[in-house]
């Protein structure tokens, strides 16, 4: 086995558990005031409008992710220029009234490559430029309210925000906060990542789970916000999607939590060398961890982490939708501005995994459209949108292979 084929694979899955985290920085400022400033939603993931500074003082805006599971502070290449990171200026920036500084040996180059990101493949056609992990506010308490899309930076000792808190775990280095979350009456360690749109875990324990309660099986491949990074990799295509009726975060009760299990990178390989992307990732937490909290747990409540207190506080806003995953049964692939089908989900039924949903379609076809929406070039919370639906709704699909077009409707999947 080639012995760089993991980190390359590790990487594409975006894992940044050997990244260099954001030290400490100088110059850091508490804003004067508590300061929200709108955020925009993308597939269950935070864009903020960041203001950088130039070093001859102007100021440059760009759209950042705000990623919480992630340890680098990284920029698109052009950004990294243009800021002068590359002749050692540090970098600069105000978000909601914060002014913040990293030197330039703490902020990666790059926008796609090892340890990086694509932002392209994750967002286009939305310009994102940068990734600004947890670790660069863990002097503050950080407030962000999903339903008002206001991101808020506080600072602290004013008496506790609203909502139910929970402590957690605070890997000081990277920022990763770890919660314990009770699931039929046992306690599991998971990651808050408001950088993920959909909560993920660890495939070999989730099965653990289905052997005990097989009714919380829904399919086979990921589907939905699910299919988070669209890469041609079994981690999302032959992932277990399942659905938990009831997970516990301290005293908050959350009901009707989807989550995915993924399959092994390495196949059967990963059974010699352990769980390569998991025990990777969950360097960057405290201890071991199951999986992450993503958007569609998150994104219910207004969440506020206080990490010098190590306290979240959740006050719920809306209940979570438990047909956020019913849509057309395929994992999707994204190369460039197109998609493909990466594979045919096949829906689960007392316990068991019948055949694909989808009839007529194969690995490799390209998604070229969902009716008369145009796939390519589309953002994938757009093209995911026009694959959703009512349970039972029919939609036409417009495929090619091998260079000729062709048409197949299917079904809109039931995974409540």
């Amino acid at each position: 086995m080639n012995p760089i084929f993991p980190r390359l694979v590790v990487a594409s899955l975006l894992v940044f558990a050997l990244a260099p985290a954001v030290a400490a920085r100088k110059g850091q400022t508490k804003p004067p005031h508590d300061v929200g400033v709108p955020f925009t939603l993308d597939a269950g993931r935070i864009l903020l409008d960041v203001e950088f500074r130039k070093p001859d003082g102007g100021a440059r805006r760009a759209l950042a992710w705000f990623n919480m599971g992630m340890t680098a502070l990284v920029l698109a290449k052009p950004l990294f220029r243009e800021l002068q990171i590359d002749r050692g200026e540090p970098l600069r920036l105000q978000i909601a009234g914060a002014a913040l500084e990293a030197a330039a040996d703490e902020v990666t180059d790059g926008d796609g490559g090892f340890a990086a990101p694509s932002f392209a493949h994750l967002f286009a056609p939305r310009p994102v430029e940068a990734m600004l992990p947890a670790s660069l506010l863990r002097d503050y308490r950080v407030g962000i309210d999903y339903r008002r899309r206001i991101f808020e930076l506080t600072r602290g000792g004013e008496g506790a925000p609203e909502g139910v808190a929970a402590p957690f775990a605070l890997n000081e280095k990277t920022g990763f906060a770890t919660v314990s979350v009770s699931i039929a009456g046992q306690s599991f360690p998971f990651v808050i990542d408001a950088g993920s749109g959909y909560s993920w875990m660890r495939g070999a324990v989730l099965k653990q789970w289905l052997v005990a309660h097989p009714d919380w099986r829904r399919a086979e491949g990921a589907v939905g916000l699910a299919n988070n990074n669209m890469l041609d990799y079994a981690f999302e295509k032959e992932g277990i999607v399942a659905r938990l009726p009831e997970i516990a975060v301290g005293p908050v009760i959350v009901k009707d939590v989807g989550v995915l299990g993924t399959a092994p990178v390495l196949g059967a390989l990963d059974g010699l060398v352990g769980d390569i992307f998991w025990d990777n990732w969950q360097k960057s937490a405290t201890s071991a961890v199951v999986g992450w909290l993503g958007g569609n747990v998150l994104g219910h409540f207004k969440l506020t982490l206080d990490y010098p207190n190590r306290i979240s506080y959740w006050r719920a806003e809306s209940a979570p939708d438990p047909h956020d995953l019913d849509q057309i049964g395929v994992t999707l692939v994204r190369r460039d501005a197109r998609y493909f089908i990466g594979g045919l989900v096949r829906p689960a039924g007392n316990g068991t995994t019948p055949g694909p949903a989808v009839e007529g379609v194969a690995p490799g076809d390209e998604l070229v459209g969902v009716g008369s929406f145009d796939a390519r070039g589309a953002g994938k919370a757009a093209l995911l949108a026009a694959l959703a639906g009512k349970p039972g709704e029919m939609r036409l699909l417009r495929l090619e292979r091998n260079g000729l077009p062709f048409e197949a409707s299917a079904p809109v999947l039931d995974l409540r």
